[in-house]
């Protein structure tokens, strides 16, 4: 288990008591703290800029696309800046460059509505591009097996509930369990920068 995983494990679960090692009592309480995360209209809200998408407002089919890609959707890019704030863009883990890997590079996901009308003009065929790119990530959430929950913790209340476990680790500066393997990658990037800063910093 790597720090940042340690660290987020910490903040869901306050009590520094295991699940399994805790009374009935103990489990409630948490589950009435994580209740109240998800209760609260605006940690439940879509933050994608895409909204033309049809994933959007859709966490299942986003988290699977993305996923798929090795990716994370964009409602939890904040938690990667906040994790990967000491280190320089160029350094960090790209979260979205397998998904991105044959995106037209006008395309600006800072500007993502404006960019895309600029980049059709540039290229006839950008558009055409996207279609087809769309209908490939359309064919991976119709397979059940790529939407089905894969998290081992059968007995949580948001098992299967996409929406809810994404604002409840996202609040607590984490990823799902489905997203873990992405999680080791960016805690990679932080260790090497700090290995290689710690040796600049050597007489």
């Amino acid at each position: 288990m790597n720090l940042l995983l340690e660290e987020h494990l910490k903040k869901l679960n306050p009590t520094g008591i295991k699940w399994d090692d805790m009374t009935e009592e103990q489990k409630e309480n948490l589950k009435r703290q994580w209740d109240q995360v998800v209760s609260v209209p605006r940690n439940m809200t879509c933050t994608c800029p895409r909204t033309f998408c049809e994933n959007n407002h859709n966490c299942q089919f986003c988290i699977t696309t993305h996923r798929s890609y090795g990716s994370l959707p964009d409602c939890l890019r904040i938690v990667d800046d906040k994790l990967s704030a000491e280190i320089p863009p160029e350094k960090r883990h790209n979260i979205h460059s397998h998904m991105n890997k044959n995106q037209n590079k006008a395309i600006n996901r800072e500007d993502y509505h404006n960019s895309i009308a600029a980049a059709v003009k540039q290229d006839p065929n950008a558009m055409e591009e996207g279609r087809k790119r769309a209908a490939i990530w359309h064919d991976l959430v119709r397979d059940p097996e790529n939407t089905k929950c894969t998290c081992k913790k059968t007995d949580c209340r948001f098992h299967s509930n996409c929406t809810k476990c994404i604002a409840l680790h996202r609040h607590f500066d984490g990823f799902p369990s489905c997203c873990e393997s992405i999680h080791d990658n960016i805690a990679c990037a932080i260790l090497a920068y700090r290995a290689e800063q710690a040796e600049q910093a050597e007489p």
